[in-house]
């Protein structure tokens, strides 16, 4: 996944924390439809608040009860706010001083006890079932309190559920947020705990295809213990500073620009067609030029079936879902098309307000890769995505539909892999995880990549094909123009 997919999600704050964070996203985001419906400026600005708001109502909603910290006495008190909102305080004791302490935080190592039967380390603290690696699972991440806070105040968006408890005899607290498309690979949950006698936060976040009851075991068999002297680095936790973050809530939020989403002819007149030769560059770690590196998108199908698709490449969640897709005899079943309305958060959540079949096609693209530099290249990143583009008039557009005048509803998205834009088959595999790389490619050399979608029928005249691995699908990026998309409307 993309980090500049990311970066309108949150507000501003620290690098470290930032990278921290995008990294944590970027490993457990598989980039959907579903993930990026809320495409208006509103809607994002309203995520980027959600994701600022919740780790810092959470650290509030830790202190439960009365809890000592940082040499000083605090309470907090959850309440309501609407049907989805948490406005959590925290004050401190009325019997001493209110202060803000610091704290020198100790190193410690992460010892854990407790994984589901299938479930394996896939990255350091990214835990994934064996069968659908880098997809739902747990991924956690530590926050060094080194400050007490007094007065705090936050209001929590768009929680379903929220349950204060103990895990492991600490202060604990479970979230379950809305997770309207029912995703199975959202993450869609989230628990804190609070390991004050070393002044640690941890956040877990917790897939759909994770139950609480296991995600709790995976928190309970957690223990932070300090780090022995002379400890390798890499076994050490590396948290990020919680007074950092907390000075970065009283700064203005990071100006975003607003998604580009309608551009001139003109400035899409490096489109190229199907079979044409085109350059790309620094994409690669030797970084070659435009004239030593070529890709040319040979041949597109469209196809009533998936028998092309080598099933043993995917993993067993992928063969699942096209299973799900796909009737007795191989053909495609129709994809369901959503109507979603937007919520505010706290008085409503975003939710699927209706339904209809439509016809689907899976679109087979047969891409080649060419070395035509005097050096060897290794580790050749490449990405295939689908952008919908329509002309009006002198410009071309983003497609989306036509708003209803009742405001029945706000977007549309798709249940199943129509809702992917960005390739989620493709036949070459390499680098450290086995994904989409080429390992290695000699001077004259042409390798071979196919890449499929699901696709709407009566959206196959809109598809333009986006090679460049730096540009969104969601926006027009100056980079992606530059390169060129390819034109493969049916």
């Amino acid at each position: 996944m993309r980090l500049e997919d990311m970066k309108r999600e949150f507000p501003k704050m620290p690098d470290e924390m930032r990278a921290m964070i995008e990294k944590e996203v970027a490993k457990q985001t598989r980039v959907t439809e579903t993930a990026r419906f809320t495409e208006n400026a509103q809607r994002r600005r309203n995520r980027r608040m959600a994701k600022r708001t919740l780790v810092a109502s959470v650290v509030a909603a830790l202190m439960l009860g009365t809890t000592v910290f940082a040499g000083a006495l605090y309470q907090m008190h959850n309440e309501r706010v609407g049907n989805y909102g948490v406005h959590t305080t925290v004050e401190g004791s009325t019997e001493q001083e209110s202060t803000v302490g610091t704290v020198e935080i100790p190193k410690v190592t992460m010892e854990l006890g407790y994984l589901p039967e299938g479930m394996v380390e896939v990255e350091e603290q990214k835990y994934s079932y064996e069968d659908s690696p880098y997809q739902g699972g747990v991924s956690l991440c530590f926050y060094e309190m080194d400050t007490g806070v007094d007065d705090f105040e936050m209001l929590t968006e768009n929680v379903k559920e929220m349950e204060e408890c103990q895990i492991g005899g600490r202060d604990a607290v479970y979230l379950l947020l809305n997770n309207p498309m029912e995703d199975e690979k959202a993450f869609n949950q989230r628990i804190y705990v609070m390991y004050a006698d070393v002044h640690y936060m941890m956040e877990m976040f917790v897939g759909a295809d994770v139950s609480k009851e296991e995600a709790f075991k995976i928190a309970e068999s957690i223990r932070l213990l300090p780090a022995e002297e002379g400890a390798e680095s890499g076994d050490v936790i590396h948290g990020a500073s919680w007074s950092d973050y907390a000075l970065s809530r009283t700064e203005n939020v990071e100006s975003i620009d607003e998604p580009v989403t309608a551009v001139t002819k003109e400035e899409m007149k490096n489109t190229h067609k199907i079979g044409e030769s085109f350059g790309l560059s620094g994409y690669v770690s030797d970084m070659p030029t435009e004239d030593e590196w070529k890709v040319c998108v040979q041949k597109v199908e469209v196809l009533d079936d998936v028998d092309v698709l080598d099933l043993s490449l995917m993993g067993e969640d992928f063969k699942e879902s096209l299973q799900n897709e796909t009737d007795a005899d191989g053909k495609l079943l129709p994809a369901e098309r959503q109507y979603v309305k937007y919520g505010d958060g706290v008085d409503s959540v975003t939710e699927v307000v209706n339904t209809e079949n439509v016809e689907q096609k899976l679109v087979y693209v047969t891409v080649d890769y060419t070395n035509t530099g005097n050096e060897k290249l290794t580790d050749v990143l490449f990405w295939g995505s689908l952008m919908k583009i329509q002309e009006h008039g002198d410009e071309m557009h983003l497609y989306s539909w036509k708003q209803p005048e009742d405001g029945a509803w706000d977007a549309i998205t798709y249940a199943g892999n129509a809702a992917f834009r960005e390739m989620w088959y493709y036949d070459v595999h390499g680098g450290e995880r086995g994904n989409n790389y080429i390992s290695s490619i000699q001077p004259g050399e042409t390798v071979t990549v196919h890449m499929a979608w699901l696709v709407p029928a009566d959206e196959l005249d809109l598809l333009y094909l986006n090679l460049d691995t730096m540009g969104g699908v969601y926006e027009f990026s100056e980079s992606a123009l530059e390169t060129g998309y390819v034109d493969i409307r049916q």
